[in-house]
């Protein structure tokens, strides 16, 4: 089994979409795949009750709990994702440790750019590979995205060489507990999180049993 943590300090980042799509899109490739969801909101969790026991699981639990529940996992799944509360705090910290690797989304605003120096702490005290992505990123200009890769850059941390863009169709899908693997609503949207997907597999050397596309 392996562990990805989805982690930021910013809420909007699009931590749980991204979460709740890489777990769906293994899903559908023939792996088993569950969230944990250390957000004191649940949102992750909520999306579950959305699909009537469809899977991925997605499983509430706090930061202490992640050890036990990595163990048990470990009997049974290909991919366990992590999605971490909008902290850089202790909760965040052991996320971090428990992963293979870290996924740190962020949007090309220099608010949200200010607050991955907190996260990019935490990655280091973790001793954990780390890679950021540029999340909602507008579809119609790149101005703003060319200085966030830049100044992420500089931060020298890895950067995803894609981007997830801001498109309605992901909020619609969680909306009635999908994601645009789905839905089919927007094909741009699928294709980016089956990018997306397949760079984690190839990151985390998970093989893909088949084409994410092709599982209905």
């Amino acid at each position: 089994m392996r562990t990805l943590s989805v982690v930021s300090q910013k809420g909007g980042s699009g931590r749980t979409t991204l979460s709740l799509h890489l777990a769906t899109a293994a899903e559908r490739a023939g792996l088993m795949a569950a969230v944990v969801d250390l957000d004191p909101q649940a949102s992750a969790w909520k999306w579950s009750q959305r699909r009537k026991g469809a899977p991925p699981e997605v499983i509430t639990a706090v930061a202490d709990q992640l050890p036990e529940i990595k163990a048990r996992a470990a009997q049974g799944l290909d991919l366990l994702v992590i999605d971490s509360a909008p902290h850089a705090d202790r909760a965040a910290l052991t996320a971090c440790k428990m992963a293979d690797h870290i996924l740190i989304p962020t949007r090309a605003s220099i608010l949200d750019l200010d607050a991955l120096t907190p996260v990019l702490d935490l990655v280091e005290m973790s001793r954990k590979p780390a890679t950021a992505l540029l999340n909602g990123v507008s579809t119609q200009t790149t101005v703003d995205v060319e200085e966030a890769r830049d100044a992420i850059g500089a931060r020298g941390i890895a950067l995803y060489p894609a981007y997830i863009h801001e498109r309605v169709a992901y909020k619609r899908a969680l909306i009635s507990g999908q994601t645009v693997l789905e839905t089919g609503a927007d094909p741009k949207a699928t294709r980016e999180i089956e990018a997306l997907y397949a760079w984690v597999c190839s990151t985390l050397g998970i093989e893909i049993k088949t084409d994410v596309a092709a599982v209905a």
